[in-house]
């Protein structure tokens, strides 16, 4: 593998669809790429009101844009999936970034472990907020989210008494 090669399946993840949406009827459903960028703006500022350090804020960010790179290989499975389907997300992900430059990402991708988490599950939160819109049963998706970062549940709390729809605010005041 190559970082040119790693490239090239990165950008695979555009045509991968977020599974669990699938199953409700959504025909567009988001990709693992477009999620991954909104996990990696949460990430960005959950770190920053968690450490107030642009720098680590920065750096939680970008290790949300590879929290799902794995799934360039396996797909997104959905939870009922993965009842029946084990991944070995190490040995994916040690495959592959079997790299140079792979090599040194996946040595510290831990670091920011907990905001990733949970950016990961409040950008599932926001994207089950906007797909209800449209389809109640999205809601589901939202539920009984487990965060484990005081920020987290900050913004998720924050999040939850939100309309989607703010762009309401400036249709209604014009």
């Amino acid at each position: 593998m190559s970082l040119a090669d790693f490239l090239y399946e990165m950008c695979s993840l555009k045509n991968v669809p977020r599974a669990g949406w699938l199953k409700l009827g959504i025909e567009k459903p988001e990709s693992v790429a477009e999620h991954s960028f909104l996990s990696a703006v949460i990430a960005f500022f959950l770190a920053l009101r968690t450490f107030k350090d642009i720098d680590k804020a920065c750096f939680c960010a970008v290790l949300a844009l590879f929290h799902d790179i794995h799934e360039s290989r396996t797909l997104d499975l959905h939870k009922l999936a993965r009842r029946y389907v084990k991944v070995d997300e190490d040995r994916v992900l040690s495959e592959m970034l079997d790299f140079y430059e792979g090599r040194l990402l996946k040595e510290v991708m831990k670091d920011c472990q907990e905001i990733v988490h949970d950016a990961d599950k409040i950008e599932l939160f926001i994207q089950s907020k906007v797909y209800s819109l449209f389809n109640d049963s999205a809601r589901v998706y939202g539920e009984n989210l487990e965060l484990r970062t005081s920020e987290g549940k900050k913004l998720f709390e924050e999040l939850k008494n939100t309309d989607p729809r703010w762009w309401l605010k400036f249709e209604v005041h014009s």
